[in-house]
């Protein structure tokens, strides 16, 4: 049985998918897995490969969905995108970046704002 935060965060993946797809994006994976580190969603946008981190906050202050992404969890991010290019050679070539797409509910768990962050997170 998934906790509520699993519930949360599946449900906020959820929603930046339908955003991504609203704007034009085709999801092309999810949830890739590899030790320690997942992307959420995988994208193509044009011509460029897009790994997204997707972040739900309930309640919290606007904004907060969006500044959570840590050193740590930036450095795991790109730790997952170099071994899923390893692992996917036909995309390899593209050009690529890694946006986030902050989910914002309230505290009645309604919504309340989508935000996408393109070319949010790069190597330090």
């Amino acid at each position: 049985m998934p906790s509520a935060q699993q519930r949360l965060g599946d449900f906020g993946e959820r929603v930046a998918a339908a955003h991504l797809q609203a704007k034009g994006y085709r999801v092309i994976d999810r949830k890739y897995r590899v030790r320690d580190a997942e992307i959420d969603l995988i994208a193509v946008d044009g011509d460029q490969l897009v790994f997204v981190e997707a972040r739900t906050r309930r309640g919290a202050y606007p904004g907060m969905a969006a500044l959570s992404i840590t050193r740590r969890k930036a450095g795991k991010l790109l730790f997952a995108v170099e071994r899923y290019l390893e692992t996917h050679p036909d995309v390899a070539d593209l050009p690529l970046r890694i946006d986030v797409v902050a989910v914002e509910l309230d505290a009645a768990g309604r919504m309340r704002e989508v935000t996408h962050i393109e070319d949010a997170v790069r190597e330090w």
